[in-house]
């Protein structure tokens, strides 16, 4: 709050340098959590600290907090970090929760259902470990292992035809372990990576899920995550932020609840304007373009419009056929100066679909 204040009686430049930085900065926010589906409460903890002294030769790191419960029984509790080390010598990015989440399913491929077909409720502890090292300039390689237990699953339906879910995991119900090594390729040259005004992110993950590392099924995925931030202004924030996101499993059949779906690519950002797995498969194709501006010559305001586009495979060809668009806006609170952290308020529509989101980061 402090620094709100500050904002609203003191003017400034809104292009902050990174120099000038504190060298740790803390932000929370306790907010409703609205979606199509469900309702709920979600309270964001975002700490940015830099392990060296030298911020021009160190990048910022994060540890992001989201606490989050819904009406409808949806109980999660992750854990996110980004964290280099002096001068940028290694990366660790980590990804850890517990997450107690029935959700609706809709089925599988381009043409689900517009209502969903059951329920699924499971228990979800993820374990993510990525430690890359820095090979030439902000290009580095890293290796990785990922965990997922699924446990206590169940689902409700009350169609009278059997479900995706129920078709597609054979009427198995069991618990399910998926984990594996995954080697990773980053190149990152963003200054903040809570608000990126200039720069370029390209991240691909080649994932190998085997009974050698504890899996319950064999089966291999490709994560890829490409954004460019183009500014128009050395002061003022105009920034043009584009992302291109594909994700693909394949060699095995994973999981239902593994299987590549909206809203689920790893800090849950994909999709605005569509409920939370509304559109799942064996592969998603996700774009986005965002445009952000100021309202308040200090800053202290502002504001955002984007439109996406995204298309989730046919589950036996991965041929994508059926594209869905959404579009939106959002406002944007100066919440923390030190670290140039916005409250990010985003409203987005689709065809028979909206989301409301509520973050203290860029939304990507």
């Amino acid at each position: 709050m402090k620094q709100i204040l500050k904002k609203i009686f003191i003017e400034n430049d809104t292009v902050k340098k990174v120099e000038d930085q504190s060298k740790i900065a803390f932000s929370l926010i306790p907010a409703p959590d609205m979606k199509s589906a469900e309702g709920g409460l979600v309270v964001s903890f975002v700490t940015t600290f830099f392990m060296a002294e030298n911020h021009e030769t160190t990048k910022m790191s994060e540890v992001y907090f989201t606490p989050t419960t819904s009406f409808t029984g949806q109980y999660s509790f992750p854990i996110q970090s980004y964290i280099y080390t002096k001068d940028n010598k290694y990366n660790f990015i980590g990804d850890y929760r517990f997450m107690i989440y029935p959700q609706f399913t809709y089925g599988l491929g381009g043409n689900s259902s517009k209502d969903p077909q059951s329920e699924v409720d499971y228990q979800q502890i993820r374990f993510y470990q990525f430690i890359s090292r820095k090979i030439k300039g902000d290009f580095r390689l890293g290796l990785g292992f990922q965990l997922d237990k699924y446990e206590s699953i169940s689902e409700d339906s009350d169609i009278d035809v059997p479900t995706d879910f129920e078709k597609y995991q054979e009427g198995d119900y069991s618990d399910e372990l998926s984990s594996g090594i995954a080697f990773q390729a980053l190149y990152d040259s963003r200054k903040n990576i809570l608000n990126p005004v200039q720069g370029y992110y390209f991240e691909a993950d080649y994932r190998i899920n085997s009974s050698i590392f504890g899996s319950d099924t064999h089966w291999q995925s490709i994560y890829i995550d490409a954004r460019k931030y183009h500014s128009f202004s050395e002061k003022r924030h105009k920034v043009l932020a584009s992302r291109a996101f594909y994700w693909a499993v394949f060699d095995g059949k994973p999981h239902y609840l593994d299987l590549p779906s909206i809203g689920w690519d790893r800090y849950g950002k994909t999709g605005r304007g569509f409920t939370r797995n509304r559109y799942r498969s064996n592969s998603l194709l996700y774009l986005e373009t965002e445009y952000r501006t100021d309202i308040t010559k200090n800053g202290f305001i502002g504001a955002v419009f984007f439109g996406n586009i995204s298309s989730v495979s046919n589950l036996d060809t991965y041929r994508f056929t059926n594209w869905t668009p959404a579009i939106g806006t959002g406002l944007r609170i100066k919440w923390n100066k030190m670290n140039n952290c916005n409250l990010a308020l985003d409203y987005g529509v689709s065809k028979d679909d909206w989301t409301f989101r509520v973050g203290l980061s860029e939304n990507f």
